[in-house]
C-alpha cells in the first residue's frame, strides 16, 4: 500500500475515532449523574438508622424520666373530697339483705395553691417535678332525693367516710387533718375503688338540703401533670406557679391565665351541668373505665408542669431534609464539575454525603447538653467547615469551596427556619424548594453538557 493510500484510509478513519470519542462526552454527564442519583438513594439507609438512633434515645430519656418519677412521685390527679355512704335494702325475691355504697359529691369545691418545681438529675437528663400544699375547702349538701331512710332502703350515714382521691400517696409531705364542721378527723390510707385519703365521720345529724363546711390542708409532691376532677356542683380552680413553660391540659381550659418570665397564674371554674355525671353516683362508678381511664379522669383538668424536651422531636424534623440538604449539595458538586472540567472521583461524592450525615449525630449528641439552636449551628458549622476544606483541596479553587460552604450555610439555615415554623412550615417549604429549582434551571442553562473538550 503506497503512503497516499495510508493517508487516504487514516483520513477516512479519523472520524470514526472523532464520533466515538463525542459520544463517550455525551455519555459521561448521564452516567456520572446516573451514579450521583444511586448514590442519594443509598442515603436513605443511614437517614433510616439515624432515625432509629434519635428513637433509642428518647426511649433512654423516657426511661430514665420514668425511674426518677417513680422515686419521686408520679402524675397526681386529685379528686373530692367526697362522701360514701353505705345503704342497705332486702331483696324482694329472695328475702336477703343487700348492701351497696353511694357517693355524694360536694355542692362547692375550692381549691387554691402555690405550686413550686424543682430540678432533679438522672445520668445527662434533667427532670422537672413539683411540691405544692392544696387549701381544699367548700360546702357539702345533701341533694334531693337523698332522704336518710326510705321504705325500701336504709342509709347509714353515722358511719359515712370522706375520701379525697390521690393516686400517688408516697408523695404526701405530710398527714392530713380534716376538718368538719367544727370537728376534725385525721386522715388514713383509701384502698378502695378511688385510692387516696379517707376518714370516718358522722352525718346522722345532717338534714337534706343543709350545709356543711370543710376544709383541709394537702401537701404532697408530684411530677409531670397536677390534675383536678370537677366533682362539686361548683369547681373552682386557682393555681399559681414558678414554672415558667407550662402546658395546660384536659376536659377544661382555664378561664383566666397568664403567663411570663415569673411563672404563671391559672384559674378554672367548672359547674356540674357541664360534665356527664351527675351529685348522687354509685361506687362502682369509679370502675368503669373506658381505654384505661374512668370517667373522673376524662373530664379531669389541669397543667403538666414540666420542661418540654424538643431536641429528639425536632433532629427527627431534621434528618427528614437529609435527602434534600444532600441530593442539593452533590448537584452543586456536579455542576463545578462540569463549569470547571475538573474530574471529580464518585468516592469524593460519597466522603462528601458521609460528612452531611455525620452532621446529624453531632446535633443529636450536642442537643442533649445544650440547648438545640446552639447545637444546631455548632453541628452546621463544623460540617460546612470540613466539606469547604475537601473541596478546596479537591477543585484546587478556594473561591469555588466557599461557593459550595454557601449553599450549605443557605441550606442549613433553611431548614432551621423550617423546624421553628409549624403552622407555615408546608407554606415556607414548598415556595423554598420552588427558588431553589428555579436556580438550579437558571444555572444548569450555562452547562454545555456536550460540548467537545481539546
Amino acid at each position: 500500500m503506497t503512503t497516499t493510500e495510508e493517508n487516504k484510509v487514516t483520513k477516512e478513519e479519523r472520524p470514526s475515532e472523532n464520533g466515538k470519542q463525542q459520544q463517550e462526552k455525551k455519555a459521561r454527564p448521564g452516567l456520572k449523574l446516573l451514579l450521583i442519583a444511586g448514590m442519594c438513594v443509598a442515603f436513605f439507609i443511614p437517614q433510616l438508622l439515624l432515625k432509629d438512633l434519635v428513637f433509642e434515645r428518647q426511649n433512654t430519656e423516657s426511661n430514665a424520666e420514668s425511674e426518677v418519677f417513680e422515686k419521686w412521685a408520679g402524675p397526681q390527679t386529685v379528686t373530692g373530697p367526697i362522701i360514701k355512704v353505705d345503704y342497705s335494702w332486702v331483696n324482694e325475691k329472695d328475702g336477703k339483705k343487700e348492701c351497696r355504697t353511694k357517693v355524694i359529691l360536694p355542692e362547692q369545691l375550692d381549691v387554691k395553691g402555690q405550686v413550686k418545681t424543682k430540678t432533679l438529675k438522672r445520668g445527662i437528663y434533667d427532670f422537672s417535678v413539683y411540691e405544692t400544699a392544696l387549701d381544699i375547702s367548700g360546702q357539702f349538701k345533701l341533694p334531693k332525693g337523698s332522704e336518710k331512710s326510705q321504705d325500701d332502703c336504709e342509709w347509714y350515714f353515722g358511719n359515712a367516710r370522706i375520701v379525697v382521691g390521690l393516686p400517688n400517696l408516697r408523695g404526701l409531705s405530710d398527714n392530713v387533718v380534716f376538718h368538719l364542721g367544727d370537728t376534725s378527723y385525721s386522715m388514713v390510707a383509701e384502698t378502695g375503688n378511688l385510692k387516696g385519703l379517707t376518714c370516718e365521720v358522722d352525718l346522722s345529724q345532717l338534714l337534706e338540703g343543709e350545709t356543711l363546711d370543710y376544709s383541709l390542708v394537702l401537701p404532697f409532691k408530684g411530677s409531670s401533670d397536677l390534675m383536678f376532677a370537677p366533682v362539686g356542683q361548683t369547681t373552682t380552680v386557682s393555681l399559681s406557679s414558678d414554672c415558667v413553660t407550662p402546658s395546660f391540659k384536659g376536659y377544661y381550659l382555664p378561664d383566666e391565665r397568664q403567663v411570663n418570665d415569673a411563672g404563671f397564674t391559672a384559674e378554672w371554674k367548672v359547674l356540674a351541668i357541664n360534665r356527664d355525671y351527675p351529685q348522687i353516683l354509685d361506687d362502682s362508678f369509679f370502675k368503669s373505665y373506658e381505654h384505661g381511664k374512668s370517667d373522673f379522669d376524662k373530664s379531669a383538668f389541669g397543667v403538666e408542669l414540666k420542661v418540654p424536651v424538643e431536641q429528639y422531636l425536632q433532629t427527627d424534623r431534621a434528618i427528614k431534609y437529609a435527602f434534600l440538604i444532600i441530593l442539593l449539595t452533590f448537584a452543586a458538586v456536579f455542576f463545578v464539575e462540569m463549569r470547571k472540567a475538573k474530574p471529580i472521583h464518585p468516592v469524593q461524592y460519597l466522603l462528601v454525603g458521609i460528612a452531611l450525615i455525620i452532621f446529624y449525630t453531632l446535633l443529636l449528641s450536642f442537643s442533649e447538653h445544650l440547648n438545640f439552636g446552639l447545637s444546631y449551628l455548632i453541628a452546621s458549622v463544623m460540617t460546612i467547615g470540613m466539606i469547604v476544606v475537601f473541596m478546596a483541596s479537591v477543585t484546587k479553587d478556594k473561591k469555588t469551596a466557599m461557593g459550595i460552604g454557601l449553599l450549605l450555610a443557605v441550606l442549613y439555615a433553611f431548614v432551621y427556619v423550617l423546624l421553628q415554623l409549624e403552622s407555615y412550615a408546608l407554606l415556607v417549604g414548598s415556595v423554598g424548594l420552588f427558588i431553589i429549582l428555579g436556580i438550579a434551571m437558571f444555572a444548569t442553562q450555562k452547562i454545555e453538557w456536550y460540548k467537545k473538550k481539546d
